[in-house]
């Protein structure tokens, strides 16, 4: 790709993924959630993977650690809302209105689920790469 587009991608990033964790962590107080969160931080490595050559990437973040990454924070967030199901009498006496921590365990909730949506969204935009990559060469 032409530099222009490698440094504006660069520069993109760091925001993009700072405003996803911004949505992520004020999701159940205003707009937003895990899944906007997710879609935004998914789509700042996105614009990477369009970027930038295979090579490059695929040192820097092969296929199978993400995956396995999506895997143990998919496993976390299904611990996570058994065990808010099984506790909720016993967390509902901690909330105060107008907290931070006023929704509970959602904050935890928004942020498990934004880093499953990324990582299913870097999932499958690497399969797609990967394939157009395999034509071109």
């Amino acid at each position: 790709m032409d530099i222009v587009i490698k440094t504006t991608s660069r520069i993109l990033f760091p925001f993009m993924l700072l405003f996803g964790v911004y949505l992520a962590f004020h999701g159940h107080l205003s707009p937003g959630g895990g899944f906007p969160a997710g879609a935004v931080m998914g789509t700042a490595f996105v614009l990477l993977l369009i970027a930038f050559r295979e090579k490059d990437i695929e040192k820097k973040l092969p296929e199978w650690k993400i995956a396995d990454f999506k895997s143990i924070i998919s496993l976390a967030l299904v611990f996570m809302v058994l065990g808010e199901f099984y506790l909720r009498e016993k967390i509902l006496l901690h909330q105060r209105l107008f907290d931070l921590w006023s929704g509970g365990e959602t904050l935890i909730l928004n942020i498990l689920g934004s880093i499953v949506v990324a990582s299913a969204i870097i999932i499958i935009a690497y399969s797609f790469m990967k394939e157009e990559w395999k034509g071109i060469q």
